[in-house]
């Protein structure tokens, strides 16, 4: 017990420090929601099946925290459009809509949109599909935010 009244008194300095660091760095090490620009590239497939991106955890519990997309290109063209969404897991892991659909067109600004419920503190990942019916597949790439503030 005395040998460690005398290393703290003499290190007061040392301890002080150490617990301010901690206060002060310590929140920046905790993931928190924030706006982010993932990138992401996949193929829209044929006939409106669904595709998607890799899965990221949506850490809001409001509806009101929005996610994002922005189509940057697409194979199909210039100015085409496509339509995505939030996919999410329900309590049984089966996939569902995690969101509204917004028809994105390539090339415009990023797209906001408020989430369903069931994302909040859950995988969510970055679905979509061709907006028109066809037999043909396309590539394309943007960015996404599964939460944006």
């Amino acid at each position: 017990m005395i040998i460690m009244k005398k290393f703290a008194s003499k290190n007061v300095r040392i301890i002080i420090a150490l617990v301010i660091g901690v206060i002060v760095f310590a929140p920046a090490l905790h993931s928190k929601a924030a706006d982010n620009n993932i990138s992401f590239d996949f193929k829209l497939k044929p006939n409106c099946a669904n595709s998607g991106s890799n899965s990221r955890y949506r850490e809001p519990s409001s509806v009101n925290n929005p996610w994002k997309v922005r189509l940057d290109s697409s194979t199909e063209g210039k100015g085409t459009i496509a339509s995505f969404w939030l996919g999410t897991y329900d309590k049984n892991g089966k996939a569902t809509t995690g969101s509204a659909i917004m028809n994105v067109k390539q090339g415009a600004k990023s797209r906001y949109c408020g989430a369903y419920k069931v994302s909040n503190k859950n995988t969510t990942y970055l679905a979509a599909e061709n907006n028109n019916y066809t037999s043909k597949t396309y590539y394309v790439n943007g960015i996404w935010d599964e939460e944006t503030w």
